[in-house]
């Protein structure tokens, strides 16, 4: 006589650290270039809303459906089931080791390799904005505080310390931990499999 005899699949999927830190390096170094494109193509964007719209696009929309394919990717290796918290760990390892490398590869790069990079972005930016909100119709008060905000800015280009990348890499790893969150109720992939077994 048979009975059923049912287990969750999704819940005998394995941490794969080592999986999780190669997909966090490769989202991190492709996160890095799609950050350096956009500077370097912000340089020249003429139109504020395409500053914008380009910025958002590339580094956020585009890094989240990347994220988001590697999450299934990572699901995959572990058969095509696991749960939410092996979900967590998973995406979340993934996006530390990428935010971590991108983050410090972007510093290095835009304060010792290329130092003059982001005052070429925000000298574009301060024209761009003045001719938008000038086009707007925006006070002169309100055109002079968000120039003084970018001019600011700019005064502290170069001044990399310990707790301006300590600052910055806490917020970026809060805010990956929410998408990793996001990416794990997502991707979550469990049912019930029925094994059947012989009574004697």
């Amino acid at each position: 006589m048979a009975e059923a005899n049912f287990s969750e699949a999704g819940f005998n999927a394995s941490y794969n650290k080592k999986e999780s830190i190669k997909y966090g390096v490769i989202l991190g170094l492709i996160s890095f270039l799609l950050g350096i494109v956009v500077l370097y193509v912000s340089k020249h964007v003429e139109s504020f809303w395409m500053l914008t719209s380009m910025s958002f696009g590339i580094n956020t929309v585009l890094y989240m459906l990347i994220a988001l394919a590697f999450a299934y990717t990572l699901r995959k290796k572990n058969g095509g089931f696991w749960n939410f918290s092996i979900a967590v760990k998973s995406t979340f390892l993934m996006l530390l080791i990428s935010t971590v490398l991108a983050t410090v590869s972007t510093m290095v790069f835009v304060n010792v390799i290329n130092p003059a990079l982001q005052e070429e972005v925000l000298r574009n930016t301060i024209n761009i904005t003045i001719e938008q909100l000038e086009n707007s119709g925006a006070p002169d008060d309100v055109i002079d505080s968000r120039v003084a905000t970018l001019e600011e800015q700019m005064a502290t280009l170069g001044q990399i310390t310990v707790k301006t990348i300590f600052r910055s890499l806490m917020i970026s790893i809060l805010i990956q931990f929410i998408f990793s969150l996001i990416l794990a109720a997502l991707t979550r992939n469990e049912k019930l499999i029925q094994r059947p077994t012989t009574l004697n």
